[in-house]
């Protein structure tokens, strides 16, 4: 390792650890992106859901709890029940008396609409079963079928996804300050006149992004087994070089606002637009496909959302051919290692 060399590495860890903003969209908002997001997606199956319930039959409660949906709570009078729901204890409620059945539910949690509709239609064939005394003839039995083998949870889902947001973000922004702030400072510039290697500078912000991925990573992988009990299991061996790769791919997208918009303030407004879009149109928090099909488009130009397809292959929670993963890694390499060199041409000129 050369003494210039160590010397900008030093240089720009310091640097990257002073610049509170750049620190933070790169390690730190993808913590609080995945812990804010992460109560929500952790607790929304119904069967980690609070059911209180009214019967004047026991048949109703004993058929309901094995259907295994709801955590049935049992009350001696609607009065508390519906107590209940009103100071927030439980959301959804259900009173079964004298062939009527009432559906109670909280109007300031709109997602449990979803799970009134399916609590009515479970409810409706045991009641009437109940009243008139019919025999089941015909018994249904639903299995789930995974195309990995692996069951991945609604917030294992969105955690791979925010994964991938921060890959983006610190490859991104660390171009948009390196080659936006920096010029506008006239840095560059003036290291070229010291007849600094271009090479050498390259090299190093490459090196300490890729190791503020791999520090992102970690904190993730720790806070969702911490707080939200994840249990994904990856394979390193396809993970480690998506990570490495998706990140140089990245900072090609930074290289490439930098180059388009040579205004540096314009470069840092674009590139949190873009940060914006890729949250909400990758398919970070639900698969592309529950997308409207209008703006299934964006997703599929959307890097984000390859990088998340290769770490959900990484975990086994998403098929995809071997081949498949060699061109989208090589895709992400080759742009990175191209915008490198271009950079390296256009903004480090000798003067």
């Amino acid at each position: 390792m050369s003494r210039q060399f160590s010397s900008f590495l030093k240089a720009y860890i310091l640097e990257s650890l002073r610049n509170s903003v750049e620190l933070f969209f790169s390690v730190l908002f993808p913590i609080v992106f995945l812990v804010i997001f992460g109560f929500m997606f952790s607790d929304t199956s119904p069967s980690n859901k609070t059911l209180g319930v009214f019967f004047d039959r026991e048949i109703y409660y004993s058929e309901l709890e094995k259907l295994g949906n709801w955590k049935l709570k049992s009350y001696s009078d609607t009065e508390q029940l519906l107590t209940d729901i009103k100071n927030g204890k439980i959301s959804l409620g259900v009173v079964v008396k004298d062939e009527n059945v009432i559906l109670y539910y909280s109007r300031s949690e709109v997602s449990i609409l979803g799970d009134m509709k399916i609590l009515q239609s479970s409810l409706v064939p045991i009641v009437e079963k109940a009243l008139n005394s019919a025999k089941q003839y015909l018994a249904i039995n639903v299995s789930q079928i995974s195309q990995t083998g692996i069951d991945v949870s609604e917030f294992d889902y969105m955690m791979m996804g925010v994964i991938a947001l921060s890959l983006f973000s610190n490859g991104m922004f660390s171009m948009v300050t390196v080659f936006g702030r920096y010029k506008k400072q006239n840095v560059l510039k003036r290291l070229m006149t010291t007849g600094a290697d271009p090479m050498n500078i390259l090299v190093s912000i490459s090196f300490v992004r890729l190791v503020m991925s791999f520090i992102s990573l970690a904190m993730i992988l720790f806070i969702s087994k911490l707080i939200f009990r994840s249990n994904i299991q990856f394979n390193w061996f396809f993970l480690v070089p998506s990570i490495v790769f998706v990140t140089l791919g990245m900072m090609a997208i930074g290289i490439l606002i930098v180059a388009l918009l040579k205004n540096p303030n314009a470069a840092s407004n674009a590139a949190s637009v873009m940060n914006v879009i890729m949250v909400f149109f990758s398919g970070i928090y639900f698969p592309v496909r529950f997308m409207p099909p209008y703006i299934r488009w964006i997703a599929h130009i959307s890097p984000v959302k390859y990088a998340a397809d290769l770490l959900r292959f990484a975990a086994n929670a998403q098929q995809m051919s071997f081949a498949f993963y060699l061109i989208v890694n090589s895709v992400f390499f080759a742009c990175g290692i191209i915008g490198l060199i271009f950079s390296s041409k256009m903004f480090m000129k000798p003067e």
